[in-house]
């Protein structure tokens, strides 16, 4: 009687990936199967008039927010790019190094890094082992506190089914807030829902105000 030969186990086969653009093949198919066909929320241009809204604008120029996170031309963002650096980003476990390959070169998105970039004041106190605004980050300014200075009288935070400050609803907020609301969406965390603002976002334009 004639033998049959055993197949081999078939293995799946990877389409081969770019290596001048992405670091592993996960990268590859992350990119491909969820990054793509995600919506790139575009930075804005903000443009203020004199007189208008001059508490924000002031706020924007001493930080030097007018030129690095408000001054954008027309088409100068590569969605492409942007989306193979997310794409190369991910890391579950988020370890440092804080950086990342991106077509050969090496982005830094540290503490450092973002200093340089955003032009912030790093100066430490005597006495301290931090900076000014890297102790506000680990400080956790109270619910009401941050309602208080945030929301026009009588509205605060929305309560969860447990009675925990859940969000705030955006026109329950100051116009400055508001307006630091619109940076927030478009320039700071980028997001489409932008109805109400959570906990930590609302700590964000705390600290901003």
């Amino acid at each position: 009687m004639e033998s049959k030969k055993r197949k081999a186990p078939s293995t799946p086969t990877h389409t081969r990936f770019d290596r001048s653009r992405f670091t592993s093949q996960e990268a590859w198919e992350r990119y491909t199967n969820i990054v793509v066909p995600r919506k790139i929320l575009p930075e804005r241009n903000v443009i203020l008039h004199h007189t208008e809204f001059d508490e924000f604008t002031e706020e924007l120029k001493r930080r030097n927010w007018h030129k690095e996170l408000t001054n954008f031309v027309d088409g100068s963002i590569d969605v492409a790019i942007i989306k193979e650096f997310y794409a190369n980003l991910y890391d579950p476990e988020d370890k440092p190094p804080k950086q990342v390959k991106v077509r050969g070169r090496l982005v830094k998105f540290d503490a450092n890094t973002l200093n340089s970039f955003l032009k912030t004041l790093v100066i430490l106190e005597k006495g301290e082992n931090f900076p000014v605004h890297s102790r506000f980050c680990r400080s956790k300014p109270e619910p009401q506190e941050l309602a208080t200075r945030l929301c026009i009288p009588g509205r605060g935070f929305e309560l969860n089914a447990d009675g925990l400050p859940l969000k705030i609803l955006r026109k329950n907020l100051t116009t400055l807030a508001q307006t630091c609301s619109v940076l927030s969406f478009s320039n700071l965390v980028p997001t489409s829902h932008t109805l109400d603002i959570t906990l930590d976002r609302a700590g964000l334009f705390y600290g901003i105000i």
